[in-house]
């Protein structure tokens, strides 16, 4: 029997439409949801570091009353990467003219997973283009500070090495199988044998879904440069935090920190027993969390 992310995927999947936008200098891949209700509101979901649209569908399919719209970031799944640096700066860019380019007839709610929580804070910050912001797993505290600083700086120099080796042997370092399924053993939380299968599997198919060897580095960089406490304090909607009792990237101490200083309404649900990985262990209690909350400001 399939876990129930696994079929909540699935169904995601069977209502998904592909379109292609061409959004600065990116030609940007990107699937929508439609809803099962003519009066549904839209969400627009931005993916993680390596990841690409198929990490958040499970949570897609658990929204069936809501528009949902999913883009591969520029450099990852099918969308091309930018000429320039894969900066924080560009992908808020990036993110400003993809949802103008939607033609939407209201504001959509945008949720934004771990590395997509920093684009999202970074473009949340400045626009007022969107009407609430949803941030699951954020990475909220300086990555080489604190608790974790020895960790993110053995794979700071996992990366260097992989940029500074020949092209082939440092591709086979970013995509080797140890390195991709050591990272999901490490992060998936659940001791359901089904599911855990089935999120290393995800793993194994997405994780590695990045155009260039540049992509990647560019990228890691970006993430651990930045993250959402640096914009927190200029946000302008009301903000949904949703986290992980267990998440090894962000503590829930560090997330009650960075909540803090929000510059707008805001609040936060903690889900016991997850870590950084709710979009596959528990997406339909993301979802249900993303409900309550539009609900509560409708």
């Amino acid at each position: 029997m399939s876990p129930k992310s696994a079929s909540l995927a699935k169904a995601a999947l069977a209502r998904s439409n592909a379109s292609s936008s061409e959004v600065l200098d990116t030609v940007t891949r990107f699937w929508t949801y439609p809803a099962d209700r003519a009066d549904a509101k839209t969400i627009v979901f931005v993916h993680g570091y390596r990841g690409n649209h198929h990490g958040l569908e499970a949570i897609a399919g658990a929204l069936p009353d809501f528009n949902v719209v999913i883009p591969d970031l520029p450099g990852f799944g099918q969308s091309t990467e930018f000429a320039g640096a894969h900066s924080i700066e560009a992908y808020s860019k990036w993110l400003e003219a993809f949802i103008a380019a939607l033609n939407l007839d209201k504001k959509p709610v945008l949720l934004g997973h771990s590395f997509g929580s920093i684009i999202c804070s970074a473009f949340a910050a400045k626009s007022d283009a969107i009407s609430l912001l949803v941030l699951e797993n954020p990475v909220s505290a300086p990555a080489l500070k604190g608790p974790n600083a020895p960790l993110t700086k053995v794979a700071q120099s996992f990366f260097t090495l992989a940029g500074q080796l020949p092209l082939k042997q440092g591709l086979w370092i970013l995509k080797s199988w140890p390195m991709v399924r050591g990272m999901s053993i490490l992060m998936t939380k659940s001791w359901n044998r089904q599911l855990r299968a089935w999120v290393h599997e995800q793993h194994d198919a997405n994780f590695n879904d990045f155009a260039s060897r540049r992509v990647a580095i560019e990228g890691y960089t970006a993430s651990i440069s930045h993250n959402v406490s640096d914009y927190a304090a200029d946000f302008k909607v009301p903000t949904l935090l949703i986290i992980g009792s267990r998440d090894d990237i962000t503590s829930p101490k560090q997330q009650r920190e960075m909540a803090l200083k929000i510059g707008a309404e805001h609040e936060l649900v903690e889900h016991r027993g997850v870590g950084h990985l709710t979009h596959y262990e528990v997406p339909e209690l993301v979802a249900a969390d993303i409900r309550s909350f539009v609900k509560k400001h409708s």
